[in-house]
């Protein structure tokens, strides 16, 4: 273990010969130098954190929000044109109202002076009203010019007035774009980034604003802080979850706790848990040590904070057939590494804990660890163990969650308010989310993903406490085939599966008046991996026949539910849905959404989103983000609305408004294309190559209220697509290569995505009676791998053109293409799914 100390402490010679070992090691060995390490092992964050930027805003003389858009008041006098360039460096944009709600939040904070904003005239107009655009080229839809305004032609500006400005009063004036200085405010689509931890904000070299650090620091988006200089590190304990065993086995996991203190500057450090070959006795020489084989199991980022406090940073991973290169076992320690890899490069700057030589060493002795067998701590961090081989095949369930803690078992059949001619699917009682392995097999053996057998899944539910000793009872998973039994699955990677779980006939029956279970409020679930083949784990994690972690058991609360009646003092209509594609250890894809409904007695409500996320091993994050919320209330009898859109967390779309009647309407498209040619060859032969990856991503939104309705659609979409062609050209003959791929479409129909409409009428006010009509639908679709790879021969043929000229005929021979064959060399329909959520209707309902 090394000492407490800055990191220009130099290490002792044999442990230095140690370390070399460690990184000349063939059996996984660091790289040396800080870029190799975070190249070689990007180790995350031990926190999760959100995705982050290092682009800031100074800060603001005022700010105000409509919505969630935020406006700060700069007070420094700019032209027009260098106030938008300011805005736009810090990552927002001139301001543009789009709406009175938008405009009174800019007239807030304008501190009684003249703002430019964001409005500019298209060159060439003649008249001082015509061709006003928004920064971004698009006409706006919200003005609010004073009268008299724009005016384009007093002396002063001499018809150069081309640009936005807004009065005190909040009123607008159209000025010069270059010579009228003003102050300004800028607009973000959320709050923008306040630098912290010693970092200010200013213009970095690529001429945008960036939170910046003193000299030989750095900044750290996700901690919003500065990293680097002087710090003190103790590693002061060391526990291994298999160490009671002895045995450490290849290609099975391993889970270790490090505890450590820093004192000194906050920094990012990467902390390593390996194994390195046991010496022969507690005084090894130099050259034994140079000697000695390692190898790298896991590691992870943490960063010390400084302060002295104690830490704790948890590890996790697969032991590699390196750990015994070719041995048939080997007896080994285990030892942790950190490197200062982002702000140190050199040797001196690594801690390492192994051996028995080190234990008994002063600073050795500060480091703790249990014993297995007492389970008493002991001083010295060496945990001796045996290396071995893998033992075989292991299923391994890691985890099993439901989506909800509360349960919700509805009445059997269909709800009494579906439209007439539709149906819903079932609904489940809930859905429960669970992560499986496989261990044993080495990741670089050939056909290392095929499993011997495919492997399903069955879910059990039991009361606790269980009346009348029923026992464990099947659940039905999974109706709409939202998984089936696995039969790939690569060593050591977590796949995420969902299961949709309904309530059994038996179930039913259970629960009702008169069953055992029919007082039961508190249940377990289990679910297990159904496995045909054998298996043979490590016996401590799997049991002495491979299955003791096969399964896993959660918690829930059942209530019984009913569907909505036609009579009541208030009503809901509510769906939710969630559902994720491919494995979140390497690229996952999750959609999210629901439509809720609201009627009671103060009026009407309707709340509706959509969300796609991604997920994978570089973290989280989403794609795109869309709301619609609506109200009719009855007194005051008003009606409002709040939508908006979001793609990459940032607000492409944010409008709210309140009064007595609304009407709104938006649909906008953002397309980018990106095309590549490339052409070789001579007369006789050449190859033209081409290729274009497009994407598309938009938003449709429409609402009408009043105060006794309301009707709102949303719809999110995204579509991108591949096309490749290589062409060969000979003399008479020419073959064609072609390939469409569909990369992902999501609500790519435009009856995709969610819609609710509202209406009461007031039948009386003493008591307060009201007559309710409501529909509401939801709609999911997404689709993604659809596509086909053709081949076209095609031979050039002469023929006889005819061309008349003068009133004469003429024939010339002429030459064109002549398909001699087509084949489809491969087509595939790819993933396809679509579900309509809910389709509901009712009329004649009283609310009183």
């Amino acid at each position: 273990m090394r000492e407490s100390r800055t990191p220009q402490a130099v290490p002792r010679p044999w442990l230095s010969l140690g370390l070399a070992a460690l990184l000349w090691s063939g059996c996984g060995g660091l790289p040396e130098s800080s870029a190799d390490a975070d190249a070689v092992t990007p180790f995350p964050e031990q926190s999760a954190a959100l995705v982050t930027t290092d682009q800031c805003a100074p800060a603001p003389a005022a700010q105000s929000t409509s919505g969630n858009t935020v406006y700060y008041r700069y007070s420094t006098n700019k032209s027009w044109d260098a106030a938008k360039a300011d805005c736009t460096a810090m990552g927002g944009r001139l301001a543009v109202p789009m709406s009175s709600a938008d405009n009174e939040a800019i007239h807030s904070i304008n501190g009684g002076l003249l703002l430019h904003i964001g409005f500019r005239q298209s060159s060439g107009q003649t008249q001082p009203g015509a061709g006003w655009l928004t920064v971004e080229g698009e006409t706006p839809t919200y003005t609010n010019w004073n009268t008299g305004e724009p005016n384009d032609g007093d002396r002063y500006e001499n018809g150069n007035q081309n640009c936005g400005r807004m009065w005190d009063i909040g009123t607008w004036d159209d000025v010069s774009c270059t010579s009228s200085a003003s102050p300004y405010v800028c607009e973000f689509g959320a709050q923008p980034v306040t630098c912290g931890g010693g970092a200010t904000c200013g213009v970095a070299t690529d001429s945008t604003y960036r939170c910046q650090c003193p000299t030989g620091q750095r900044y750290d988006a996700t901690a919003n802080a500065c990293f680097g200089g002087p710090l003190a590190i103790e590693v002061n304990s060391l526990n291994v979850d298999h160490a009671a065993s002895g045995n450490v086995f290849v290609n099975y996991p391993l889970k270790a706790r490090v505890g450590l203190k820093g004192t000194g500057n906050k920094n990012s450090f990467v902390v390593s848990l390996g194994l390195m070959q046991k010496p022969s006795g507690p005084n090894p020489t130099d050259e034994e040590l140079a000697n000695l084989q390692s190898c790298v199991v896991g590691g992870t980022r943490i960063t010390l904070p400084g302060d002295g406090s104690q830490q704790y940073v948890d590890i996790e991973g697969i032991v590699p057939p390196e750990c015994l290169n070719g041995a048939p076992q080997r007896a080994a320690n285990f030892f942790v590494l950190l490197d200062g890899a982002d702000e140190f490069t050199t040797e001196e700057n690594k801690w390492l804990i192994f051996n028995e030589k080190e234990a008994q060493t002063t600073l050795g002795q500060r480091c703790t660890t249990t014993d297995p067998v007492t389970g008493t701590q002991r001083t010295g961090c060496v945990i001796n163990v045996t290396v071995r081989p893998p033992p075989g095949n292991d299923i391994s369930m890691l985890s099993a969650t439901p989506d909800s803690s509360v349960v919700v078992l509805d009445p059997p059949g269909q709800p009494t308010d579906i439209q007439s001619g539709s149906t819903e699917a079932p609904r489940p009682l809930f859905v429960a989310g669970i992560s499986v392995a496989a261990y044993g097999r080495d990741f670089d053996e050939a056909n290392s993903s095929t499993l011997p057998a495919a492997v399903d899944f069955a879910y059990d539910i039991i009361a606790t406490p269980d009346t009348g000793s029923v026992g464990w009872k099947r659940l039905n998973a999974n109706p709409e085939a939202t998984h089936a039994p696995i039969g790939n699955l690569k060593p050591g990677e977590a796949l995420q599966l969902d299961a949709r779980l309904h309530p059994t006939e038996e179930f039913r029956l259970l629960t009702s008046p008169g069953g055992p279970w029919a007082a039961a409020t508190d249940y377990q679930v289990r679910a297990c991996a159904m496995v045909p083949f054998p298996e043979i784990g490590d016996p401590q994690a799997a049991g002495p026949d491979g299955r003791a972690n096969n399964c896993k058991v959660f918690s829930v609360r059942l209530v019984r539910g009913t569907f909505s009646s036609s009579s009541a003092s208030s009503m809901d209509v509510s769906k939710s849905f969630s559902n994720s594609w491919g494995s979140s250890s390497t690229l996952q894809l999750a959609l999210t959404g629901g439509s809720t409904n609201t009627l009671n007695l103060t009026g009407a409500y309707s709340d509706n989103s959509a969300k796609a996320s991604i997920k994978g091993f570089f973290g989280s994050f989403d794609l795109a983000q869309a709301w619609g919320d609506a109200s009719a209330t009855v007194s005051p009898a008003q009606a409002s609305l709040d939508t908006g859109f979001k793609v990459f967390g940032t607000a492409l779309l944010s409008y709210s408004n309140t009064a007595g009647t609304v009407s709104y309407s938006y649909n906008k498209s953002y397309t980018k294309e990106k095309c590549l040619t490339y052409s070789y060859g001579v007369v006789v032969a050449s190859i033209d190559i081409s290729g274009c990856f497009s994407a598309t991503a938009g938003y449709q939104l429409s609402s009408t209220l009043s105060a006794t309705s309301i009707t709102v659609q949303v719809r999110p979409y995204t579509q991108a697509s591949l096309s490749v062609s290589g062409t060969l050209n000979l003399t008479l003959y020419k073959a064609t290569l072609s390939a469409s791929l569909t990369v992902l479409g999501f609500n790519t129909s435009s009856t995709d995505g969610m819609s609710a409409g509202l209406s009461f009428v007031i039948n009386s006010t003493s008591p307060l009676k009201l007559t309710v009509a409501y529909t509401t639908n939801a709609t999911f679709r997404i689709s993604t791998l659809d596509g086909s790879i053709d081949l076209t021969i095609e031979q050039l043929e002469a023929s006889w053109c005819k061309k008349k000229k003068w009133g004469i005929t003429f024939k010339y021979p002429c030459w064109g293409w002549d398909t001699l064959a087509e084949y489809n060399l491969f087509s595939y329909d790819g993933y396809s799914y679509s579900t309509e959520l809910l389709k509901r209707s009712g009329s004649a309902i009283t609310l009183q």
